[in-house]
């Protein structure tokens, strides 16, 4: 290799615990599974570990149901010598929308107490105005700001636009810059190229994020550090590739011996690597087939993560077939939005409506609340213009915003404060319910439970069929919403004002669940499970020209009609949540609001009629 140009041994981040298990097993890595690793972690010698944000806080509450602040504690108390880091989406913090700046504020403050040292900064569309508050804020609270330019291809994207967005960063006041190349879309030629600009350019250390997705992550890792890169992105070998990042010890085998030799403990880091490969057999139900090395990732850009979730959607409506179909529609999506760089929450945005374009059989026909946001100017410019007959078709005359999307939030922390009550037990509470309002409040009815994860106890094996007849399996895995469940049958209780609790397992998490007497599980003659006692759904399927139906499985998080309102074709009548996205579904006809079989909170499926309209 040529000699380095700052001649310093390369400086290394694990995505371990962080992006390396969003991007395989759908961020499902309990607090349980990292502890035990930490202390050895922490005595690799790594420049930072990334450690929080992305997907980790949402999953937290939402699957694990695990306080993410409390996982940022305890792993901070075993893990004292190495800095923390963390991905924060810009004003999208660490959820799917933009949110006021005293959150911003507030939750920047929160983390650096509880344990972040380093923020790297981005926003999905370049639109450095996104990420100004979420600058000034961490260098105000004491912590380093990593900001980041979000690499992607295409008609309007080379190496000089990405150098001039990293003028822009470091003007801003950025300690560090990061190459975050999150479809694994940077070839080795274009990284050399890249950062030798880069370094000509800027005065601040670069870091190199990748991904495997399209196999030349190493490479691609060696050429930027020939061309100067001061820090690279890895993952332990056991959690590494793929639509992760590239393995740590062939990078470091690699450079054995040269001045770029991180020299690390090479039999620590197959320790590491041994623990990891144990404890991701136990998540093998969350790895789907998509995420695994693919070259298509460069002609359809879309993130590991975001593939098994487009996969696991079309799947529960019988339509895997469609995949081809879908990845096909993706580019197309993309350059009517204008290019964006597809990394959450653009990628959910494009991936989400592509899906709605090949399911629905019309284009746009069905667009979610988050489409008609962006292309309104609410996630912020969009990097080239929009298809003027989408936008005619998406918002009719309704005209773009061009000011910071922020500057058209009112202040929200207060507000959530009054809204969670004493619900929340600190200001971290008030932040998490202020980012995931339902989520959070699912999540303390539990913990008011008493019963942290620790303390649960596994169910007994099922029974064998020796040991009796079987009403049902004692285990399941479920498929809803593109999310994978592992649900195990605890027990049941004893009725209590007409009620009987049943006690399940969801993900080895104890969740118990009142059942009434009308849905109760009972033997039929035959020894079998009783269908008419399951609940099932007593909705009419879609049959009649008035029936409004959701495009996929979804839940219901709003009725915009009720009995006897007149609607035009074309009128919102509900909006259906799925794949994190929200959808608006609209009446087919002109008339008036016969019958409602659907209530706020409910799932729905796409045979389903859900308002009936005549």
């Amino acid at each position: 290799m040529p000699k380095r140009q700052n001649n310093k041994k390369i400086k290394v981040m694990d995505t371990t615990f962080r992006d390396a298990h969003q991007s395989l097993l759908a961020t499902r890595m309990r607090l349980d599974d990292l502890l035990p690793i930490a202390e050895k972690v922490d005595s690799v010698g790594y420049w930072s570990v990334e450690i929080w944000g992305g997907a980790t806080f949402d999953t937290c509450l939402r699957f694990l149901r695990e306080d993410p602040w409390e996982r940022l504690r305890k792993l901070k108390e075993v893990m004292p010598k190495t800095p923390f880091q963390m991905l924060l989406r810009g004003q999208n913090i660490v959820g799917y929308r933009h949110y006021a700046d005293d959150v911003v504020e507030s939750f920047v403050e929160k983390a650096i107490e509880n344990g972040i040292n380093i923020m790297r900064i981005f926003d999905a569309l370049n639109d450095f105005r996104n990420i100004k508050t979420a600058v000034k804020a961490t260098l105000k609270h004491g912590g380093k700001v990593e900001t980041a330019f979000c690499y992607t291809l295409g008609p309007i994207y080379n190496n000089n636009v990405f150098v001039d967005m990293a003028r822009r960063l470091e003007d801003m006041g950025a300690d560090t810059i990061c190459i975050k190349d999150m479809a694994g879309l940077l070839s080795p030629l274009d990284a050399y190229d890249l950062v030798s600009r880069l370094k000509k350019a800027i005065g601040v250390p670069i870091h190199l994020h990748t991904h495997d997705t399209s196999g030349m992550a190493t490479a691609t890792t060696l050429k930027a550090i020939e061309a100067g890169i001061d820090i690279i992105d890895t993952a332990i070998s056991s959690m590494a590739s793929g639509t992760s990042q590239p393995p740590l010890e062939t990078i470091v085998n690699i450079l054995r011996g040269s001045e770029y030799d991180p020299q690390f403990d090479f039999i620590l880091l197959g320790e590491i690597a041994d623990y990891f490969r144990n404890v991701r057999r136990k998540y093998h139900a969350y790895e789907s087939e998509y995420t695994w090395i693919d070259p298509n990732a460069l002609i359809y850009q879309v993130p590991g993560g975001m593939l098994s979730n487009l996969a696991t959607q079309l799947k529960e409506q019988n339509a895997l077939d469609r995949m081809t179909d879908v990845m096909n529609e993706v580019p197309r999506v993309r350059e009517e939005f204008g290019y964006p760089p597809l990394v959450t929450p653009s990628s959910q945005i494009v991936g989400t409506q592509a899906t709605l374009n090949i399911v629905t059989g019309e284009r746009y026909k069905v667009v979610t609340s988050e489409v008609k946001a962006y292309l309104k100017g609410l996630y912020g410019k969009p990097p080239a213009p929009v298809n003027k007959e989408v936008l005619k078709k998406v918002l009719g005359d309704e005209e773009p915003v061009t000011v910071r999307p922020a500057d058209l939030i009112e202040p929200e922390m207060q507000k959530a404060k009054k809204e969670v009550g004493d619900k929340a037990k600190s200001i971290e509470d008030v932040i998490s319910y202020a980012l995931f309002p339902k989520i959070f409040l699912e999540f303390a009815e539990l913990r008011e439970k008493g019963l942290p994860p620790e303390e649960i106890k596994k169910p007994e094996p099922p029974k064998t069929e020796e040991a009796g007849p079987h009403l049902a399996p004692s285990e399941f895995m479920v498929h809803v919403h593109g999310e994978t469940y592992h649900i195990k049958v605890g027990g049941k209780g004893h009725k209590s004002e007409g009620k009987r609790p049943y006690f399940l397992y969801v993900d080895d998490q104890l969740v118990e669940v009142l059942v009434e007497p009308l849905t109760e599980v009972l033997p039929s003659e035959e020894g079998k499970i009783d269908v008419k006692a399951l609940g099932q759904s007593t909705r009419p399927k879609a049959q009649e020209e008035g029936d409004v139906t959701s495009p996929m499985p979804g839940t219901v998080v709003k009725l915009r009609v009720k009995r006897g309102d007149k609607v035009k074709a074309g009128d919102t009548v509900l909006v259906v949540e799925a794949m994190k996205m929200e959808n608006e579904i609209h009446t087919p006809i002109d008339g008036i609001v016969k019958d409602i079989y659907v209530a706020e909170g409910d799932m729905v499926n796409p045979d389903e009629a859900l308002i009936k309209v005549k």
